[in-house]
């Protein structure tokens, strides 16, 4: 059983059997939780566009945590943390529409949000060097 993941396709490459970037091409990704799945998304290419929804760009807050090797010593690591991007490199945006569906879990509220107005989908090949951040919090967590 594994902690959690996220699927994408392999990235597409002309000589390779992946899929095409260009209108009408699809993608499809899941998100996942210890084995259960909890999203997955169908992105429909139309068009080549001139801007794109990045979030990259800012820095982001995340929680890093990592248990103890012994059993029942708590957390060994337990950080809030931000972190920004230091070289970004990106190909050309696309356009187009999404399909998304969450699914119940047992510890997860997903299921209820509920899409009402989807705008559009984006799809860009990035590249992007995470080197370095700041320390906002230790200890938040409350695991023990």
């Amino acid at each position: 059983m594994s902690a959690g993941g996220l699927r994408v396709p392999r990235p597409p490459r002309p000589t390779a059997p992946a899929p095409r970037i260009e209108a009408g091409a699809r993608f499809g990704a899941t998100l996942a939780a210890a084995d259960r799945r909890l999203a997955q998304a169908v992105v429909t290419l139309r068009e080549p566009s001139g801007t794109n929804g990045f979030v990259n760009a800012h820095p982001m807050a995340h929680h890093r945590w990592l248990p103890s090797i012994e059993k029942g010593k708590g957390l060994a690591l337990d950080e809030l943390i931000e972190s920004g991007a230091a070289w970004f490199e990106g190909g050309q945006p696309w356009v187009g529409e999404a399909e998304l569906e969450l699914f119940e879990a047992p510890t997860e509220e997903l299921a209820r949000l509920q899409v009402r107005e989807p705008i559009a989908a984006y799809y860009r090949q990035v590249g992007v060097v995470w080197d370095g951040g700041r320390l906002l919090e230790s200890g938040t967590s409350g695991a023990e």
